[in-house]
């Protein structure tokens, strides 16, 4: 017979690093220190389809503008080695999932070691969240079917949450998103977090997160950016106005064909305009 056995989970939270955002509802968001809930025949060893999910408005976490996802991270209670996890980046028009309708914004796939047990998950994941979203992280654990050795229990602790954790499966009658409370297991607050970055916010600062070295430069010069901005145009010209026709192309300018002098470097980018002065020596 199918049941529905122990395990726990996480809350929300945010902090920078690196110019960074993350998306949490753990008061701890870091620390894996049981297994969540899940359906599965603990007889026949075979697992069901399962979902969990966390919820976040952006503007709780100090987000106004588009947010640039760049990685999920989820705790692993214990999974089997090779097991596929499906993860998605939703919005939604509320935060209950019940009777939300969701909107598929991207996702990814990662195969599960055991050696992860008992530990948070960082996974790639790029995505933009349009400014004021409500949005919906799911880890999905697909059926095994007949296969024993394909199971996945989602990583949890006892820190506190600060919104509901839910959990969707359907061979256990939780055919819709419903909050472990409400299923009877409150202490499964699980661990999801979406991490990234605040396009408006980065556009503000652009000057403090863009690094041009070396300067004087002699043969190239490098351009540093976070990996959400983009270079949709650029220049350098002398001080007298001249273009040099020398342009911006993965990470770099080559400047060993212009003369030694003072230039002006601008950069054009999907968040704003950056100019910097740099030197041919």
């Amino acid at each position: 017979m199918k049941k529905i056995t122990l395990a726990l989970v996480a809350v929300m939270l945010t902090f920078a690093a690196q110019s960074q955002t993350m998306l949490t509802q753990s008061e701890d968001p870091v620390n894996v220190v049981d297994g969540g809930v899940a359906c599965w025949d603990n007889v026949g060893l075979t697992y069901s389809d399962n979902s969990f999910f966390r919820v976040y408005y952006l503007t709780d976490f100090g987000v106004n503008g588009d947010f640039a996802v760049s990685e999920v991270q989820y705790g692993q209670g214990s999974a089997d080695d090779g097991k596929l996890i499906n993860l998605n980046i939703y919005t939604a028009d509320t935060d209950d999932l019940a009777v939300a309708n969701l909107n598929l914004i991207a996702s990814t796939t990662h195969t599960s070691s055991s050696a992860d047990d008992l530990s948070l998950v960082t996974v790639p994941l790029a995505a933009t969240i349009p400014a004021g979203s409500i949005v919906v992280f799911e880890v999905n654990a697909p059926s095994s079917g007949t296969n024993t050795g394909e199971t996945f229990f989602p990583g949890v602790n006892n820190a506190g949450e600060d919104d509901d954790s839910y959990l969707s499966a359907v061979d256990c009658g939780i055919t819709e998103p419903t909050t472990t409370s409400a299923i009877g297991f409150p202490d499964n607050q699980y661990l999801m977090n979406v991490i990234g970055d605040d396009l408006l916010s980065v556009g503000e600062n652009l000057a403090e997160i863009v690094s041009v070295y070396p300067s004087p430069a002699s043969d190239v010069l490098n351009i540093k950016l976070p990996t959400n901005i983009e270079v949709q145009n650029s220049s350098l010209v002398s001080v007298l106005g001249k273009t040099t026709g020398v342009t911006y192309s993965n990470g770099t300018m080559n400047v060993s064909g212009i003369a030694p002098g003072v230039y002006f470097l601008t950069l054009d980018t999907n968040i704003g305009s950056y100019t910097q002065k740099v030197i041919k020596q």
